[in-house]
């Protein structure tokens, strides 16, 4: 269990205490042996973009694939469903690859608070696309909804400023598996629900 700032999947970033409390998701995360790479891409970018919010802790990294819903409370056959599609999807391991930074629209500014915009690493299309079609046709296989609409990227701060696209030196990570989250929205409370391995190439 950790904690982390919300994610950007085209969805407004939620108040403190949201109606609809539980998120469940699927991601990849970094392995610990590449914290220190993204970290110091991410000092830089912030430094030279004036980035001054919330930056992630390094090993709160992560490349959101598909949103499986926000619910009251998650129920053990939502679970069960999410963790059935998990299983269904079977591909080898690959590397993601980022070669521009930006932000996203984020929240807008509301009852007297700044906007907050997630300032993001941009990856390259390829196999995490597949990833995510393929996750997305598994949820949809099992009863849940799932997106079409796939931007994979990585979040690095949250700040009130817009930061155009920009291109930034190659940095890549190996996705040797992906894993099933249980957000708790306005705690930013993250649970590992589970996780399954990419196929290594021996």
């Amino acid at each position: 269990m950790y904690r982390q700032q919300e994610f950007d999947f085209g969805i407004p970033l939620p108040p403190w205490q949201p109606k609809l409390r539980d998120r469940v998701f699927f991601a990849l995360r970094l392995e610990p042996k590449d914290y220190s790479r993204f970290s110091a891409l991410q000092r830089q970018l912030c430094d030279f973009n004036g980035v001054t919010g919330s930056p992630l802790l390094e090993e709160r990294f992560h490349v959101s694939l598909q949103h499986a819903g926000d619910y009251k409370r998650l129920r053990s056959k939502i679970e069960f469903a999410a963790k059935r599609s998990g299983r269904l999807v079977i591909m080898p391991a690959f590397e993601v690859t980022f070669r521009y930074a930006g932000s996203f629209p984020g929240r807008p500014a509301a009852r007297g608070k700044p906007p907050s915009r997630p300032f993001v690493l941009l990856a390259d299309d390829g196999p995490v696309c597949e990833l995510s079609r393929l996750l997305g046709a598994a949820m949809k296989a099992n009863g849940l909804k799932s997106s079409d609409h796939f931007v994979p990227h990585m979040t690095l701060a949250y700040d009130e400023k817009f930061i155009v696209r920009q291109p930034v030196d190659r940095i890549s990570f190996v996705a040797k598996g992906f894993i099933l989250i249980h957000s708790l929205r306005g705690l930013t409370i993250y649970k590992d629900l589970d996780r399954w391995p990419l196929i290594v190439a021996s």
